[in-house]
């Protein structure tokens, strides 16, 4: 994979690989749940429903039929609680090597009768299931390791006509990122996904997504530079208003790299006399936070304006211009609190809107706004990504 990513990301990157081959291979009218209530995926077709969970191992040396009896006995639950369903049961597996992996009625009864505390639950809900009934709707599959799962996504999607240039920066990252997004939805309704529409959503994306999913891909420094590139023009541009909306979560080093980062913004697209749209830094701190982060701003001479000359925040005070007096600017950007933000009336919406780290733009208005989502979890991949440094 792209960086070291943790053996939890790379299973969920193999659910969502998944996810993809299953909606690349099915029919237009397909429906699928990302991560269905029960299983890891759900397709609903004509024919019936296939429940589908994906278990990936690639530490595990040696394959024991103990190391499935969790996903074993969550689909054996389900057939219980479903017996008059058309549903078939699919398990796909991976371990390293090429080891044999057979699923029998002695194995599901010794899922049954494990003395697993952590499984006991469980265990008690599927007591008087129909093992060999089961055993005829299900199947294991033992699957490719991750790189070749995601190679033969990508090569499906060149047979669907996506261009072969834009596969490995644009459409695939794309893919796993949408995948990845309906994921995190807590309604299942909201998880799922016609083969159609996710292909007709796909062709009309032109901007890659940087996430913590797309960035522990194979692909993670073509998708940096890919996203630089998208970036350039508009960033190169000298009036062009700019809000930033920074969120810590999942950013490394939040604090250390805070300061750090703005400065190098403003040393890089707010320096000229003729950079006259000052910029707006909405972080998702407290306000004595934001007051510690100011304060420190103005240690390194970046003087913020945070619409309050002592404590009561005045929004004329805070969208009113800069003195300039010769080439030195009274305040450089403005600096307020997300939430702060959230309340402004904004007279003139920004032409770009940043969104950095991992957080959703709410209720925001952001209608007739380029909205450019970073969601990189190093201050570093941001600087480089938006020019601001030529390494990373």
């Amino acid at each position: 994979m792209g960086r070291s990513a943790d053996y939890t990301i790379q299973g969920f990157l193999y659910q969502f690989n998944h996810t993809l081959s299953e909606l690349l291979k099915a029919a237009d009218d397909a429906v699928i749940t990302v991560e269905g209530i029960v299983e890891d995926i759900e397709v609903a077709t004509y024919d019936g429903l296939k429940a589908i969970q994906c278990k990936y191992h690639e530490t595990k040396k040696n394959y024991t039929p103990s190391i499935l009896y969790d996903p074993l006995l969550q689909m054996m639950k389900h057939f219980k609680s479903n017996p008059m369903a058309k549903i078939e049961y699919h398990l796909f597996v991976h371990f390293p090597g090429d080891q044999v992996v057979e699923v029998t009625s002695v194995h599901l009864n010794g899922a049954l009768g494990s003395q697993n505390k952590d499984l006991q639950v469980l265990i008690a809900d599927v007591a008087g299931v129909d093992v060999d009934g089961f055993l005829k709707a299900f199947s294991v599959t033992v699957t490719p390791k991750y790189e070749d799962l995601a190679k033969e996504n990508s090569d499906q999607l060149e047979a669907l006509g996506f261009s072969k240039a834009e596969v490995e920066t644009l459409f695939y990252p794309n893919a796993i990122q949408i995948i990845a997004d309906l994921s995190i939805k807590h309604d299942a309704n909201l998880r799922k996904i016609a083969r159609r529409d996710f292909l007709d959503t796909l062709r009309r994306i032109r901007t890659t997504a940087v996430s913590q999913w797309t960035l522990a891909l194979k692909t993670r420094h073509k998708i940096l530079d890919t996203r630089r590139k998208q970036l350039k023009q508009n960033l190169g541009a000298n009036v062009r208003l700019r809000h930033l909306l920074v969120f810590p979560k999942f950013l490394q080093c939040f604090d250390d790299q805070i300061v750090l980062f703005i400065k190098s913004y403003v040393d890089k697209f707010h320096f000229k006399l003729v950079h006259t749209q000052t910029p707006l830094f909405a972080l998702d701190v407290s306000e004595d936070q934001l007051d510690d982060i100011a304060e420190r701003l103005m240690g390194k001479d970046v003087v913020p304006n945070l619409g309050r000359p002592v404590r009561a925040f005045s929004e004329v005070n805070f969208f009113r211009e800069p003195i300039v007096q010769r080439d030195k600017k009274e305040f450089v950007l403005r600096l307020i609190c997300l939430r702060g933000y959230q309340g402004l009336a904004l007279k003139t919406k920004p032409d770009d809107l940043f969104v950095l780290g991992d957080g959703e733009l709410m209720d925001l208005d952001v209608k007739d706004v380029n909205v450019e989502v970073l969601g990189a979890e190093h201050f570093e991949e941001m600087k480089y990504i938006m020019g601001i440094s030529n390494a990373y």
